[in-house]
């Protein structure tokens, strides 16, 4: 984000007292912001001034005629950061004297990083130094470069536009050019009128549901520009994944947060590396909204001495919650590493959360988050005769094709004449596996044969043709000779 001359961060624009151009001009600034319009000397003109007359309570401003906005502020989780407050309750001592050096400590650090009505509409957020957007004048949609990514630029900000080496931008934002508001409406960005205990509860947050409906039947729905949902994949794996698991890419993880103040006594923060990763974990909270099983899950910087500078054993309960936490990435990509093939995810290990990567104090705190990891793929299917040979060869959804009851665990149903790959194989031939051409074109193309599946009856015909022939001949000139030796 492009940085401000000192004038720039005050100056306003006289567009600003053009009604046509923005009628919030027509206010007078004492209205809004206090001091004294009687007096022309600079110092007793501004006494009393507030900066920004909207936080924490905008009712006396903003509310006049937004109060339908502002009469759900306090429940606005970007003005009381509760979620957050709340996460390091759940792992904070519950001394008293301990909680308050905890507040002290956040509220020089954590809490900084708030909004409001004006430094949403009007100015940069204080946590970026502040300044206006555009002097003075109100954007009714919050620039994202100056105002959205200000606060969620290092994760959310990267991953959306692609700035992480290596990794593309999400395809919603590269294909599409949708912005934050496309997903993120004012009214989610407003609050419910419900305090969340998490920032996933609430109510009217984006949803990849919201546009793309997803296939639940023979019939399946579209998304908003009608395309269609049909792949059996959606049908496989809806309400087990989230929709992450198969559409994200790697995303950047924090550890070990400590913060404090040096000796000029500047409030600062330190934490070690942060990762590009991505892991699957149990969805620890499965409700109507959420049950999927399955959940990407990205690690937070929370650690045991975050506020040892403040107070000692601040975080006595730190594995009360987990550090890997339920995460939805905005690096959406249609096709992915782990969606390339059923056996990308399926068996591969190192995609999954387990105790390997965590450090021994984190064991406890995500015990629950932990992925039992299930036998390989050859393992469970060691029941066919050639499992690894059946693996690389049939393609998973022949066997368990959403559209049949259950998966086909009958060696008849693939080996036979009636075989279920004539009608059901991968890549939906449109012409038929058995047919009275000379060459069958799965066989050499594909390089795919199934003793009983891959027919070619003109070479069936052929081959009796001639074993029937070559056993007349054979017949008829015995036949000729024998009577060739009765003549003599």
């Amino acid at each position: 984000m492009a940085q401000l001359e000192p004038y720039e961060k005050v100056l306003v624009d006289t567009d600003f007292l053009d009604e046509d151009e923005d009628v919030h001009g027509q206010i007078s600034c004492e209205k809004c912001h206090g001091g004294n319009p009687e007096s022309y000397d600079g110092k007793t003109a501004h006494e009393g001034l507030i900066k920004d007359p909207t936080y924490p309570d905008p009712s006396k401003t903003c509310g006049e005629c937004h109060s339908e906005i502002t009469g759900k502020n306090k429940t606005n989780s970007h003005i009381s950061l509760a979620p957050f407050k709340n996460k390091i309750y759940l792992r904070a001592n519950p001394d008293s004297c301990v909680r308050d050096k905890i507040d002290s400590a956040m509220g020089t650090h954590c809490m900084a990083c708030h909004s409001s009505c004006g430094q949403c509409h009007v100015s940069r957020p204080e946590s970026v130094e502040g300044g206006f957007i555009e002097g003075h004048l109100f954007q009714k949609t919050p620039p994202v470069e100056t105002n959205c990514t200000s606060c969620h630029g290092s994760r959310v900000g990267k991953e959306f536009h692609g700035e992480n080496e290596g990794i593309p931008a999400d395809v919603h934002h590269l294909k599409y050019g949708m912005a934050c508001k496309a997903c993120h409406t004012g009214d989610e960005m407003h609050g419910s009128g419900m305090e969340p205990f998490d920032r996933y509860e609430v109510e009217n947050r984006a949803k990849c549901e919201d546009c793309h409906k997803i296939a639940t039947s023979k019939k399946p729905e579209g998304d908003k520009k009608g395309k269609s949902l049909e792949h059996p994949g959606h049908i496989i794996h809806k309400d087990k994944v989230s929709c992450q698991v198969c559409h994200s890419v790697s995303y950047k993880n924090c550890f070990s947060c400590h913060v404090g103040k040096g000796k000029s006594g500047v409030p600062y923060f330190k934490t070690d590396p942060s990762t590009m990763d991505f892991k699957i974990g149990l969805n620890l909270k499965t409700t109507e909204e959420r049950p999927e099983k399955y959940v990407t899950v990205r690690h937070i910087p929370v650690s045991p001495g975050l506020f040892d500078f403040y107070v000692k054993d601040a975080l006595t309960n730190v594995d009360k919650a987990p550090t890997w936490k339920f995460a939805t990435p905005h690096n959406i990509q249609l096709k992915t590493p782990q969606n390339e093939t059923c056996l990308s995810c399926h068996g591969n290990n190192k995609l999954f959360l387990t105790k390997k990567d965590v450090k021994s104090w984190e064991i406890k705190a995500n015990k629950e988050v932990f992925v039992p990891l299930k036998p390989a793929p050859p393992e469970r299917h060691n029941w066919l005769e050639q499992p690894e040979l059946h693996l690389e060869k049939v393609d998973c959804l022949t066997c368990h094709d959403p559209s049949l009851k259950s998966s086909i665990k009958d060696c008849r149903q693939c080996h036979a004449k009636d075989s279920i790959l004539l009608t059901k194989a991968e890549g939906a031939p449109k012409y038929s596996l058995t047919n009275w051409n000379f060459t069958n074109r799965e066989l050499i193309g594909k390089g795919d044969y199934v003793v009983g599946s891959n027919k070619i009856p003109a070479l069936d015909f052929a081959g009796i043709l001639l074993i029937i022939l070559t056993f007349a001949g054979c017949a008829i000139h015995g036949t000729l000779r024998f009577i060739s030796r009765r003549r003599k």
